[in-house]
């Protein structure tokens, strides 16, 4: 399941920053050769950029590329970092629930009725990608405390002969 989801994640970032590539290079085109500025291009690059942010930030904290302080954890033995590993990881869970699933069901219910001013689009599919993100990250915290505790579950077997 991870492997599926990692690819489909690969698949859709690539897609959308190819996009996004291509949509800035018309931009500089249209607005410099054509002197003619397109009027929709500007707000698709901001809203696939929030979609890209979220979605390659769940993507890289899946990959374990995230920001980490080891200071700690490198102190501890074996054991003791996955037992910390298993407290971040839950409060990762928490947070991602309480404030990116909970708090975007909110935010889109809130813009429900709103929509962006060049493309006419929902502002909840924008908001959206929030939700995507902390579901990721939920996905990928879940497979990492499994991973610890067939880890942990592993080294003490030879203990308990």
């Amino acid at each position: 399941m991870r492997k599926i989801i990692d690819k489909i994640i690969e698949i859709l970032c690539t897609l959308i920053m190819g996009y996004m590539v291509i949509d800035v290079c018309w931009m500089v085109i249209a607005r410099f050769v054509l002197k003619n500025p397109s009027t929709t291009s500007e707000e698709v690059l901001r809203y696939l950029l929030v979609w890209t942010t979220m979605v390659g930030g769940a993507y890289a904290y899946g990959r374990r590329k995230h920001l980490a302080i080891t200071m700690l954890t490198k102190k501890l033995s074996p054991s003791g970092q996955k037992v910390l590993d298993i407290c971040v990881q839950l409060v990762v869970i928490v947070f991602c629930i309480i404030v990116m699933i909970m708090g975007d069901l909110r935010l889109v219910e809130t813009t429900f009725n709103q929509i962006s001013s060049a493309l006419h689009l929902p502002m909840p599919y924008v908001y959206a990608s929030i939700l995507v993100g902390g579901v990721l990250i939920v996905f990928y915290s879940i497979i990492f405390i499994l991973e610890d505790l067939k880890a942990l579950k592993g080294a003490e077997a030879p203990a308990a002969k």
